[in-house]
């Protein structure tokens, strides 16, 4: 009686429900529903449920509390083609940087999620700022070029795919020079006469008749791709081991007069500060049946026709530079397939030392927070994490599973945040920490194995073969596990090298764990102690433990016997 008298004075729906012929209070007895059996009651429920459902409509929501401070903390993505309009924000200036935005290398060269593509983003903008400056940034799709290839230059020797290609990219690259001069100063021409005949000559010059500048340069590169392509065929069909002269190459590729063309565009020049030709996201599309030869050729043309250029124009006073942005495993096949290539200027985005991943990160909490740019980073990391997990710092845990790469670490740290979130922890909690360390080794093995197949199309889902392993593994194991995945005995030592190399396994020796990112990246130094301690061990990376379930007991070493 007391709590149906507590529901009719809150107003709520209830019901009370007695056997056939049970004596009920009068105050109630008019709302008793009776039952003779089971079936009774069930009923009684059914018809009671859609009362609930209409009353929780009526009733007025619980105030949400206000957002965390770790809720409304945002420090960018870890993809920097995501964050193009804020990246300037907090970017850190390194060397190779300054290096870069000096014009001193014709390549930068890094891992996936090193910072290439923020590198490239920076490099623009910051010579973009300058409006004397013409900065013309490529990024090409890969596709584009291998049709090129499997149309046209399967069907040359050697000497006349290098001189085609070649003349492809200095005439691609000046093409986008003049556009790019067309295009800024479209609309102010006119009211210069520094520049107004100079413009109508180079307009005159760039509008081929056969030639369409319409679209972005995506579409141009894949219309030019393609009326090369016919020509091609028109003139040679199918012809293998084709030769081709100069004058051949010039009617094949060239719908303009380049040398009218670059004349004027060099005329042209002397009112403006510097050109930059900046080329990203060439590799892309290239990995489905791995980099071969001729990409290698496709490349190393690109930075000759760029080196062309430049010393051209700076002949003539001008200030141009083209750089190249590859995977640093697209530049060591590179190297293979080159005879002097160790000459050429570049920049490495090795990174290796943990503080300056965490100066990364305090430099967006500073821009986040928006708070003094002294602030340390330990100062910003104890407001928005706990400072240890599982004995370790918690920073330190986060960047050694990070393979030393800015996105990476971005990655963990979203992981985790998420987490946080979703459970209203004011900061980062050790359970928090376990759970996106988890579902950030999950991304991580996903992205590895696709990064192996690129280069070793042959080892695609290699890295699942360590489920269930131990963390160490000695040389035959480690060999043994390749070989079951189906990997020729010729091919293990190389698949050995790039598990090095990416960080995915290092070396147990002497008591102590090394991976690439603490040798400076010298795969020689891994080698020389696996040769060295005949008692070392290789080590799966702990960044993969949670993935792929592995055993973390020192003691516990895979042999050869385990795989027979």
């Amino acid at each position: 009686m007391f709590v149906l008298g507590l529901a009719d004075g809150m107003n709520k729906p209830r019901l009370a429900i007695a056997p056939v012929g049970y004596s009920a209070p009068l105050d109630v007895r008019d709302t008793i529903r009776s039952y003779r059996q089971d079936s009774d009651i069930a009923e009684a429920v059914a018809d009671f449920c859609p009362q609930i459902v209409e009353y929780s409509t009526q009733i007025d929501v619980a105030e949400i509390p206000s957002s965390t401070n770790l809720q409304s903390l945002d420090v960018g993505d870890p993809r920097a083609e995501n964050e193009m309009t804020t990246l300037g924000l907090y970017y850190l200036r390194t060397h190779e940087y300054e290096r870069a935005l000096a014009g001193e290398v014709n390549l930068v060269v890094g891992r996936k999620g090193s910072g290439k593509t923020a590198l490239w983003i920076s490099v623009r903008d910051k010579t973009r700022s300058d409006k004397r400056n013409i900065v013309v940034d490529l990024k090409p799709e890969g596709y584009q070029l291998i049709k090129f290839k499997e149309d046209i230059l399967v069907h040359l020797t050697e000497g006349a795919r290098e001189h085609l290609i070649t003349a492809f990219w200095e005439y691609l690259i000046l093409l986008e020079v003049a556009y790019k001069l067309l295009e800024k100063d479209k609309n102010s021409y006119r009211h210069n006469h520094d520049i107004y005949d100079l413009y109508v000559s180079l307009e005159d010059a760039y509008r081929a008749p056969d030639f369409t500048s319409e679209g972005d340069f995506a579409e141009r590169l894949s219309r030019l791709s393609e009326r090369i392509i016919q020509e091609y065929r028109r003139v040679f069909g199918k012809e293998i081991n084709q030769k081709l002269n100069a004058a051949q190459v010039t009617q094949l590729i060239h719908s303009h007069d380049l040398r009218d063309l670059r004349q004027k565009i060099s005329a042209y020049l002397q009112h403006k500060k510097s050109v930059w030709i900046l080329f990203d996201n060439l590799d892309r599309g290239w990995n489905t049946q791995g980099f071969d030869a001729l990409d290698a050729i496709v490349l190393r043309c690109l930075v000759d026709a760029g080196r062309k250029l430049e010393r051209e124009m700076r002949r003539e006073d001008h200030v141009f530079h083209c750089i190249v942005f590859v995977r640093n495993d697209v530049y060591d096949h590179l190297m293979r397939h080159s005879t002097d290539y160790g000459k050429e200027l570049r920049a490495v985005l090795d990174w290796s030392d943990p503080d300056l991943l965490r100066e990364m990160f305090r430099l967006r909490l500073v821009a986040a927070l928006e708070t003094s740019e002294d602030t340390s980073f330990d100062e910003f990391w104890r407001d928005i994490c706990v400072p240890h997990y599982k004995g370790e710092e918690t920073s330190t845990f986060m960047i050694e599973r990070s393979l030393m790469r800015p996105r990476n670490f971005l990655k963990i740290f979203s992981h985790c945040k998420g987490f946080a979130i979703n459970f209203r922890h004011a900061r980062i909690e050790e359970k928090d920490i376990n759970k996106g360390i988890k579902a950030y080794s999950d991304d991580l093995l996903q992205e590895l194995d696709r990064e192996l197949s690129d280069v070793h199309p042959e080892a695609k889902d290699l890295l699942y073969y360590f489920l269930d392993s131990k963390s160490k593994i000695s040389r035959d194991g480690l060999r043994e596990l390749i070989s079951s995945s189906g990997i020729q005995e010729d091919s293990i030592e190389k698949i050995i090298q790039f598990l090095l190399y990416y960080g995915v396994v290092g070396i147990n020796s002497n008591g102590s764990d090394y991976f690439i990112y603490n040798v400076n990246y010298d795969p020689k130094m891994l080698n020389m102690r696996m040769q060295r301690d005949n008692e070392s061990n290789y080590i799966i990376n702990p960044a993969f433990w949670p993935s792929l379930n592995i055993s973390v007991s020192s003691e516990e070493i895979v042999s050869r016997s385990e795989y027979e």
